[in-house]
Protein backbone atom coordinates (compact mmCIF):
# COMPACT_ATOMS: atom_id res chain seq x y z
CA UNK A 1 0.00 0.00 0.00
CA UNK A 2 2.83 2.86 0.75
CA UNK A 3 5.15 1.44 -2.26
CA UNK A 4 6.25 4.32 -4.61
CA UNK A 5 3.85 5.51 -7.41
CA UNK A 6 6.68 4.69 -9.65
CA UNK A 7 6.86 1.31 -8.97
CA UNK A 8 2.86 0.88 -8.78
CA UNK A 9 2.91 2.32 -12.21
CA UNK A 10 5.36 -0.95 -13.06
CA UNK A 11 3.47 -3.57 -11.36
CA UNK A 12 0.09 -2.19 -12.17
CA UNK A 13 -0.72 -0.08 -14.93
CA UNK A 14 -0.42 -1.17 -18.73
CA UNK A 15 0.06 1.68 -21.26
CA UNK A 16 -3.75 1.92 -22.42
CA UNK A 17 -5.08 2.41 -18.96
CA UNK A 18 -3.35 5.61 -19.02
CA UNK A 19 -4.58 8.43 -17.22
CA UNK A 20 -4.92 6.46 -13.73
CA UNK A 21 -8.39 7.09 -11.92
CA UNK A 22 -7.98 7.45 -8.17
CA UNK A 23 -10.82 7.43 -5.48
CA UNK A 24 -10.32 9.09 -2.62
CA UNK A 25 -11.92 8.25 0.30
CA UNK A 26 -13.04 10.47 3.19
CA UNK A 27 -14.51 7.98 5.30
CA UNK A 28 -14.00 4.77 7.16
CA UNK A 29 -10.44 4.72 6.74
CA UNK A 30 -8.50 1.36 6.95
CA UNK A 31 -6.44 2.64 9.95
CA UNK A 32 -4.66 -1.07 9.47
CA UNK A 33 -3.91 -1.16 5.92
CA UNK A 34 -2.51 2.20 5.63
CA UNK A 35 -0.38 5.21 7.22
CA UNK A 36 -2.95 7.79 8.55
CA UNK A 37 -1.98 11.47 7.09
CA UNK A 38 -4.34 13.49 9.65
CA UNK A 39 -3.13 16.61 7.23
CA UNK A 40 -1.45 18.19 4.48
CA UNK A 41 1.37 19.85 7.41
CA UNK A 42 2.44 15.96 8.08
CA UNK A 43 2.89 15.00 4.23
CA UNK A 44 4.64 18.21 4.20
CA UNK A 45 7.15 17.54 6.99
CA UNK A 46 7.92 13.91 5.71
CA UNK A 47 8.53 15.27 2.68
CA UNK A 48 10.88 17.13 4.09
CA UNK A 49 12.53 14.83 6.21
CA UNK A 50 13.30 12.40 3.39
CA UNK A 51 15.17 15.27 1.30
CA UNK A 52 16.97 16.33 4.68
CA UNK A 53 17.64 12.85 4.47
CA UNK A 54 18.88 12.69 1.41
CA UNK A 55 20.98 15.95 1.52
CA UNK A 56 22.84 14.45 4.31
CA UNK A 57 24.03 11.66 2.39
CA UNK A 58 24.86 13.37 -0.65
CA UNK A 59 26.52 16.54 0.74
CA UNK A 60 26.99 16.46 4.55
CA UNK A 61 23.55 18.33 4.97
CA UNK A 62 25.05 21.24 3.80
CA UNK A 63 23.10 22.30 0.90
CA UNK A 64 19.59 22.42 3.23
CA UNK A 65 21.26 23.57 6.12
CA UNK A 66 22.13 26.60 3.89
CA UNK A 67 18.78 27.20 2.46
CA UNK A 68 16.62 29.57 4.07
CA UNK A 69 12.85 28.91 5.25
CA UNK A 70 10.97 30.24 1.86
CA UNK A 71 13.64 27.89 -0.31
CA UNK A 72 11.72 24.51 1.59
CA UNK A 73 8.25 26.12 0.98
CA UNK A 74 8.92 26.74 -2.64
CA UNK A 75 10.77 23.20 -2.91
CA UNK A 76 7.11 21.74 -1.06
CA UNK A 77 4.58 24.18 -3.08
CA UNK A 78 6.35 23.41 -6.17
CA UNK A 79 6.05 20.14 -5.87
CA UNK A 80 2.54 20.22 -4.45
CA UNK A 81 1.44 22.63 -7.36
CA UNK A 82 3.00 20.61 -10.06
CA UNK A 83 5.10 23.85 -10.70
CA UNK A 84 8.29 22.31 -12.64
CA UNK A 85 10.18 25.84 -12.89
CA UNK A 86 9.12 26.37 -9.59
CA UNK A 87 10.32 22.94 -8.07
CA UNK A 88 13.54 22.65 -10.57
CA UNK A 89 15.15 26.32 -9.05
CA UNK A 90 15.50 25.05 -5.56
CA UNK A 91 15.88 21.30 -6.29
CA UNK A 92 18.99 21.59 -8.33
CA UNK A 93 20.97 22.88 -5.33
CA UNK A 94 20.52 19.60 -4.15
CA UNK A 95 21.53 17.78 -7.41
CA UNK A 96 24.79 19.38 -7.72
CA UNK A 97 28.01 18.59 -6.27
CA UNK A 98 31.22 20.54 -6.44
CA UNK A 99 33.80 19.52 -9.36
CA UNK A 100 36.48 18.28 -6.52
CA UNK A 101 34.36 15.41 -5.00
CA UNK A 102 33.40 13.35 -8.32
CA UNK A 103 30.41 12.92 -7.40
CA UNK A 104 27.75 12.30 -3.96
CA UNK A 105 29.87 10.94 -1.46
CA UNK A 106 26.17 8.34 -1.02
CA UNK A 107 23.58 7.70 -3.24
CA UNK A 108 20.29 6.21 -0.92
CA UNK A 109 19.02 3.12 -2.53
CA UNK A 110 15.84 1.35 -1.73
CA UNK A 111 14.69 -1.62 -4.00
CA UNK A 112 10.97 -3.36 -3.25
CA UNK A 113 10.61 -6.39 -3.71
CA UNK A 114 7.04 -8.14 -3.90
CA UNK A 115 7.88 -11.81 -3.56
CA UNK A 116 9.83 -11.85 -0.14
CA UNK A 117 8.61 -11.50 3.55
CA UNK A 118 10.95 -8.61 3.23
CA UNK A 119 9.21 -5.76 1.35
CA UNK A 120 12.91 -3.83 0.68
CA UNK A 121 16.52 -3.41 0.57
CA UNK A 122 17.80 -0.07 1.56
CA UNK A 123 21.40 0.55 1.35
CA UNK A 124 23.89 3.42 1.07
CA UNK A 125 25.68 3.19 -2.25
CA UNK A 126 29.10 4.62 -2.94
CA UNK A 127 29.09 5.84 -6.61
CA UNK A 128 32.77 6.11 -7.01
CA UNK A 129 35.43 3.10 -5.06
CA UNK A 130 37.96 4.56 -2.82
CA UNK A 131 40.61 3.98 -5.98
CA UNK A 132 37.95 6.14 -8.02
CA UNK A 133 36.79 3.67 -10.13
CA UNK A 134 33.05 4.12 -10.97
CA UNK A 135 30.39 2.02 -9.56
CA UNK A 136 27.45 1.18 -12.01
CA UNK A 137 24.07 0.48 -11.24
CA UNK A 138 25.13 -3.14 -12.03
CA UNK A 139 27.60 -3.00 -9.50
CA UNK A 140 25.36 -2.23 -7.02
CA UNK A 141 22.51 -5.03 -8.33
CA UNK A 142 25.60 -7.57 -7.58
CA UNK A 143 26.06 -6.32 -4.07
CA UNK A 144 22.29 -5.96 -3.09
CA UNK A 145 20.64 -8.92 -5.08
CA UNK A 146 23.07 -10.89 -7.15
CA UNK A 147 20.29 -13.44 -7.97
CA UNK A 148 18.50 -10.72 -10.35
CA UNK A 149 21.90 -9.96 -12.36
CA UNK A 150 22.71 -12.92 -15.00
CA UNK A 151 26.87 -13.85 -14.35
CA UNK A 152 29.19 -12.15 -16.79
CA UNK A 153 30.54 -14.41 -19.21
Amino acid sequence: MHYPIGLLFDLLASSSALPWNITVHFKSFPEKDLLHCPSKDVIEAHFMSCVKEADALKHKSQVINEMQKKDHKQLWMGLQNDRFDQFWAINRKLMEYPAEENGFRYIPFRIYQTTTERPFIQKLFRPVATDGQLHTLGDLLKEVCPSAVAPEE
